[in-house]
């Protein structure tokens, strides 16, 4: 289980869990169609409006929504059937990003963040969900590796799904790049149509739960508030699962300002309006989110004792990268320092999923990803706010994207004052 996951491991995951190896292929297609509509809707809105605060704007109608719904979805993942809100996202999200079609004229930008604004409330039922159906699909030897495995899955179509985009966006136009998005969600849901049906293991306990608050005044769990407090008291009482809930929430505090100027860079900084060089950009940031765990495996392994080492080393490469990328005269010279900050990224992603799967029960692993999803929707949600006000103000990009990486010293100092809260469970077990 301690020696560091080759393919071959890796594959043999896949092999050996046809539900996970389903679940995995439907991913693969929806994320790599999404970064099609990244690269040509931010490309967009820079060319409609010429503001640092539209693509801002879009990425809050990503992000709020996810904050504002996470709680119930995360209540909702844990009481229906995971593959219905799976299947349901994924067609919903096919025909709104259609939408996107008619988006041709300044005047309508609003539409577009209408448009996206839907989409996020329907990818906040979805990513609940399809987190907490991966340990019901795979034996616990093979956690570890396939939350490797599915983090590598978002750095690969990160890294093709953004050449490819930009590819389409250079030769076809963005029509084009939207239509594929939304071919990616139809063919994502055909393969999820085939999965187990994903209930939860605690749903007949909820369902006489329901019949006894439909006793009570008021019926206090119809709307899933009993659950929700449930899933609020776990995590403020498992200080393991606490830290870890805020440690990935900081990463937010890096990653929303980040997304947000390296629209900027590529579009205004490295190139002018042509969508190459915001593809290159997302094809460093998925090339270094793909190798980043491979390497801290080989380095400091994925036992606990690793896992929780390399979350501290994770924010270090952030803060150096985001340095040397605000000094970095061209577009290629800034692709690699970008390329290691995403490795520290998904290195930090996926040691804290990895530690998180290992202790949530099944029962409560829906809530527990919500609030995962909601605190980085919200530290994302403030950086890009400021980052997008500063950038239009005639703050510096450099500057901002320096300040950026120095901001990932605070969750450093905060992880470190956390590990006595392993350390005692550690000890308490082997008593």
């Amino acid at each position: 289980m301690h020696e560091s996951p080759s393919f071959a491991r890796l594959a043999g995951v896949v092999r050996r869990n046809p539900g996970f190896r389903r679940l995995y292929a439907a991913n693969a297609i929806s994320m790599t169609g999404d970064w099609f509509n990244v690269v040509a809707l931010y490309s967009l809105l820079l060319q409609l409006t010429g503001r640092g605060e539209a693509v801002a704007l879009a990425l809050l109608t990503r992000l709020v929504p996810m904050f504002l719904i996470g709680p119930a979805a995360g209540v909702l993942a844990d009481r229906l059937p995971r593959r219905a809100l799976l299947l349901a996202s994924d067609l919903s999200r096919a025909a709104l990003v259609l939408c996107l079609l008619f988006v041709r004229r300044p005047e309508h930008v609003p539409l577009a963040y209408g448009i996206m604004t839907a989409h996020s409330l329907l990818s906040a039922i979805f990513e609940p969900a399809q987190a907490a159906m991966v340990p019901s699909l795979v034996g616990p030897e093979d956690l570890v590796l396939a939350s490797t495995l599915e983090n590598s899955l978002w750095s690969t179509t990160l890294a093709i799904g953004s050449a490819l985009g930009g590819a389409v966006l250079a030769l076809f136009g963005r029509d084009v790049a939207f239509i594929c998005d939304a071919a990616s969600f139809i063919g994502s849901a055909a393969l999820i149509a085939g999965l187990p049906r994903g209930v939860p293991l605690r749903l007949d306990k909820l369902k006489a739960e329901e019949q006894a608050d439909a006793r009570e005044p008021g019926g206090q769990n119809f709307l899933g508030l009993a659950d929700l407090r449930e899933g609020l008291r776990y995590i403020a009482t498992d200080l393991r699962v606490r830290a870890l809930v805020v440690t990935k929430a900081c990463f937010g505090l890096t990653l929303g300002g980040v997304i947000v100027l390296l629209a900027f860079f590529g579009e205004k900084v490295f190139t002018q309006g042509t969508g190459a060089g915001m593809a290159t950009l997302w094809t460093a940031r998925g090339i270094g989110s793909f190798a980043g765990p491979f390497v801290a495996f080989r380095l400091v392994g994925h036992d606990e004792a690793g896992l929780r080492r390399g979350i501290g080393y994770a924010f270090l490469l952030i803060v150096g990268s985001y340095g040397a990328f605000s000094l970095a005269p061209t577009l290629w010279l800034a692709a690699v320092p970008l390329a290691v900050a995403n490795a520290g990224g998904s290195i930090l992603w996926t040691y804290a999923s990895a530690l998180q799967q290992q202790i949530v029960p099944d029962g409560i692993r829906g809530r527990v990803a919500a609030a995962d999803m909601g605190g980085m929707t919200l530290t994302m949600t403030a950086s890009t706010l400021l980052v997008g006000y500063l950038l239009d103000f005639g703050v510096s990009p450099r500057v901002l994207i320096a300040g950026c990486g120095l901001v990932a010293l605070a969750p450093v100092a905060f992880w470190r004052s956390q590990q006595g809260a392993f350390l005692s469970t550690a000890r308490r077990a082997e008593g």
